[in-house]
């Protein structure tokens, strides 16, 4: 018990000290403009975009909104926590059948990478359901009944649990936090994680704002998740300007 218990002070002391050793790099996240854009982006979706498109829903073609009900489901919380679930495991066993020193810390760094778009998205479902829970805005499948300015707050009912998208906040998440880890293919994560979003208002379950500030509130906590790796040299490191962290993928490399 004592040997565990000196583990776990071993390890906590470690993240402080790797902490401290970069507190005098850190900066202040340059979260203002973001808001700002967000909270626009919402704004305009809500007023000009929710009543017609959620309209035009109801009439587009039947095999695309099969489709889109095929690959909704990639947004799941469960199904992508039990994905990444299976990548940490398979890469605990890889490592522990490795004898070289350089194999074995890169399975760790692999490992890292897998915590924190694991932290990202969890981090995001459970804000985004809060808020949905506390905000129990109508969904678009009674739009005939209530309108887009219908609101029920704290209501257990999952008609009124539309905004914030919770699938889209999760895909938000996860693909702005895969595109953080991978610049290169940055642009194709972004468009990849915009159709799937858009797939909440194909089948006609989310209004366009609720989609736009799902994605919006995942992709800011991925950002502010990898922000926080690296002040601690984990996965990322800090850049120069404060802003954007750098992924340190040449040690998995």
């Amino acid at each position: 018990m004592s040997e565990s218990v000196d583990r776990g002070l071993g390890f906590w002391g470690y993240l402080k000290k790797r902490y401290q050793a970069r507190c005098t790099i850190h900066r202040r996240v340059p979260w203002k403009g973001f808001a700002f854009s967000a909270i626009n982006a919402v704004a305009i979706a809500f007023f000009v975009f929710d009543r017609p498109l959620g309209l035009a829903s109801k009439e587009l073609s039947a095999p695309l909104i099969s489709i889109a009900g095929d690959v909704t489901d990639i947004g799941r919380l469960a199904w992508i926590l039990a994905g990444l679930a299976t990548i940490l495991a398979v890469a605990y066993l890889v490592r522990r059948r490795l004898w070289k020193v350089r194999d074995r810390f890169r399975m760790i760094y692999f490992g890292q990478m897998t915590s924190y778009v694991a932290l990202s998205v969890l981090f995001t479902a459970i804000i985004a359901n809060t808020l949905k829970f506390a905000i129990g805005r109508a969904r678009p499948l009674i739009y005939d009944q209530e309108g887009i300015f219908s609101f029920a707050p704290f209501n257990m009912d999952f008609l009124h649990q539309s905004f914030p998208s919770g699938h889209s906040a999760n895909i938000g998440a996860l693909f702005v936090a895969l595109a953080l880890l991978f610049p290169r293919f940055r642009l194709g994560f972004i468009g990849i994680g915009l159709w799937l979003g858009a797939t909440r208002i194909i089948i006609g379950v989310h209004y366009p704002s609720d989609v736009t500030a799902g994605l919006a509130l995942g992709a800011w906590i991925a950002f502010a998740t990898s922000v926080l790796f690296a002040r601690f040299g984990l996965v990322f490191s800090i850049g120069r300007d404060g802003g954007w962290p750098i992924p340190r993928l040449s040690r998995l490399l």
